[in-house]
């Protein structure tokens, strides 16, 4: 079948059968209110869609400006938003097997949303569930595929389970790049503002829609089944984001998943936390289907993106050297400051992990910056550095000497990268160089894929 925008546009998806009990007893009852509405409305990606595109209809524009699914239903009324809803088909009975359903998409929108959510408050962002609402809207084309292409969904998603890339997959079905086409029906169907930026080429700098790509990569892996090389690597970005009082990301993470899972079951989801809890009901199995053994990849693996990269090749500094603490720092988005992107073994509450230094001032990052080069700093060189580590919060394990290298992109510079605890010397800092030299030329090769 060909998967051509306009067949996926005019999708109508299906609520939940859950979501459409509550929503219809809290409109019928004078007491609920829109806070009430909403809380079911974020468990169900159809749902909040089909009130955004309401809002859109009757107050063009005004999504722009959305909160969240309360604020929407503030301006166009609740009998608006009934007239909508009772046109929604409603998904059918339980499938035998729960992963082949659009219900295992909606669950791990749904689990997207809730990461963004809860990542947004402790991040201290001013809107919340505005996250929470582009996160569960970030995947439009795999929702529109379930409704359009059963099948094709089907095969997409059983490839997922088996290890192919979640974007490898879905791509391969809908025959044009899955980014491309959830940018363009976030346009067709009017998506919020932000959802629309973390769906096209926003700013890495830009911790909003970083938190909201990072939530929604977050349940992707979960839905995955928890592979280990992969729930390594994004517990680690995870940790990098998170504010310091959080020391343990991927106990976190997991807490989170067990969370969403109790809040998300009366829907009758598949639930990631099934493989780390017990839920609610005794003993008795969940209607998760057990997973299969996962097999090799028969198909190349999705392209990673910036922050995987990043993450990957830190990593592989601290394996090629043995260095124990390992950060890169890069320019804001004005290069104004030069602050801590990604740190690798270094304490939740170090100071490096929040460095924030004038990216114009004396100091040794901004001299490496200026042009490509390499630093090792040792009892025998420090003192003719020491005004250029002043501005720098070295502890006693920096004291002890470090290795610095300049990252530069097409001669553009990009960063510092930086590494210290560890058996320091003439092998290592080469291996420090080769190891960054690599991470650069992966860096390119992902401009070039996005060229």
């Amino acid at each position: 079948m060909p998967h051509t925008l306009s067949i996926l546009a005019k999708a109508r998806l299906p609520v939940m059968p859950h979501t459409a009990r509550q929503v219809r007893a809290l409109l019928a009852s004078p007491r609920s209110t829109n806070a009430q509405l909403e809380a079911v409305l974020l468990c169900d990606p159809a749902a909040t869609l089909a009130l955004y595109r309401a809002t859109e209809r009757l107050r063009r524009g005004a999504v722009e400006e959305l909160t969240g699914p309360a604020h929407a239903l503030s301006l166009i009324g609740r009998e608006a938003f009934r007239q909508a809803f009772e046109q929604l088909p409603e998904m059918r009975a339980r499938p035998l097997h729960h992963i082949l359903s659009p219900a295992f998409a909606y669950s791990q929108a749904a689990h997207a949303g809730w990461y963004a959510e809860r990542i947004g408050r402790l991040m201290g962002f001013g809107h919340p569930v505005e996250m929470r609402v582009a996160a569960l809207l970030q995947h439009p084309a795999v929702l529109a595929l379930w409704t359009t292409d059963f099948e094709a969904a089907a095969r997409a998603t059983n490839a997922v389970r088996d290890g192919v890339g979640f974007s490898t997959a879905f791509t391969a079905e809908l025959r044009r790049p899955l980014k491309e086409v959830n940018r363009l029906l976030a346009i067709e169907w009017s998506l919020p503002r932000l959802a629309r930026e973390v769906a096209g080429d926003w700013d890495p700098a830009s911790r909003l829609p970083q938190s909201v790509s990072l939530a929604v990569r977050l349940a992707l892996v979960a839905a995955a089944g928890w592979p280990e090389a992969e729930s390594r690597l994004h517990a680690e970005v995870l940790a990098g984001l998170l504010p310091h009082h959080h020391r343990d990301a991927e106990a976190w993470w997991h807490r989170e998943a067990v969370a969403a899972a109790r809040a998300l079951h009366p829907y009758g989801y598949p639930l990631p936390a099934r493989e780390l809890i017990l839920l609610p009901g005794g003993e008795e199995e969940v209607e998760l289907p057990p997973l299969r053994k996962r097999q090799a990849a028969p198909a190349s693996p999705s392209r990673p993106g910036l922050a995987e990269v990043l993450a990957e090749g830190l990593r592989r500094v601290q394996q090629t050297t043995g260095l124990g603490r390992v950060l890169l720092v890069m320019p804001d988005r004005e290069r104004r400051q030069l602050r801590t992107r990604l740190a690798l073994g270094l304490a939740a509450d170090h100071p490096l992990r929040r460095l924030a230094l004038p990216a114009r001032r004396k100091h040794l990052f901004a001299l490496l910056l200026a042009k490509p080069g390499a630093v090792w700093i040792r009892a025998d060189n420090r003192e003719r550095y020491a005004p250029y580590l002043e501005a720098l919060p070295l502890d006693e394990t920096a004291e002890k000497g470090f290795y610095a290298m300049s990252l530069h992109l097409q001669g553009r510079p990009l960063g510092v990268l930086y590494g210290d605890d560890g058996s320091l010397g003439a092998t290592g800092f080469e291996a420090f160089q080769a190891a960054g030299r690599a991470l650069l030329q992966s860096l390119e090769a992902l401009r070039r894929q996005a060229a």
